[in-house]
């Protein structure tokens, strides 16, 4: 303890927190992660990715996957953070779901593309697809895939504005081992849904108390202190 406080005073940033880590100090660990992403100019993606690292050697599985989330929104395409947040899921018992419907798959294809690559996809396929209208003109099945690629194209515009100017809700990981959602944001009211640690959620409305909240199986109000925003 003495040396973590050391450590935070003097600075030592992210190479203490290494070394900590390879020490098997996790919390101590987490503790100088947490300190190093408060800094000017720190490299937040990596850094979170590392405290989610610590967090799961500290068993802190629902904790574990909200920091593998937060580096994502910062390294959207990181394979490392992808995999360990998926560990950290199966062993929190959560599963992918069966049956995904095919406009779903679409649009988590092109969340996985970073801006400019999603917005160069979409000037080419209506490049193409205008190429094909204009020039193909007599062959009928030609024109049919020229058109699907300017829908596509469109679709692919579309789902890059919307993540610029219309990005939803907020998601949050539940990092209680359960929370209950209400009707209402009164603790005597019954509960009508319950989630286990590490699902998500899209938060509605959020209150230091109360959170309005959104699931695939249903919504209502939860206390805001068993979850963690994805920020």
């Amino acid at each position: 303890m003495i040396e973590l406080l050391l450590a935070l005073l003097l600075g030592n940033g992210p190479a203490q927190a290494e070394r900590a880590y390879e020490a098997g100090e996790f919390a101590e660990a987490l503790a100088l992660y947490q300190a190093a992403l408060e800094e000017p100019g720190a490299a937040e993606g990596s850094l979170l990715y590392d405290m989610g690292n610590c967090a799961f050697r500290l068993g802190r599985l629902a904790e574990a996957a909200l920091f593998y989330r937060r580096a994502l929104v910062r390294m959207p395409r990181d394979e490392d953070a992808e995999h360990n947040l998926r560990l950290a899921e199966r062993r929190l018992g959560l599963e992918a779901p069966l049956g995904v419907p095919l406009s779903a798959l679409a649009v988590r294809a092109t969340d996985a593309l970073a801006p400019g690559l999603l917005l160069a996809l979409a000037a080419a396929l209506e490049t193409i697809g205008l190429l094909g209208v204009v020039f193909l003109r007599r062959r009928r099945a030609a024109q049919l895939s020229a058109a699907l690629l300017l829908l596509l194209a469109l679709a692919a515009a579309g789902r890059l504005a919307e993540r610029r100017w219309f990005p939803g809700p907020p998601e949050a990981v539940v990092l209680s081992a359960e929370i209950a959602l209400r009707a209402e944001p009164h603790a005597e009211v019954p509960a009508i849904l319950r989630l286990k640690a590490g699902e998500t959620v899209r938060v509605l409305e959020r209150s230091d108390r109360w959170s309005r909240v959104l699931h695939a199986h249903g919504g209502g109000w939860t206390e805001s202190t068993g979850l963690g925003l994805v920020e």
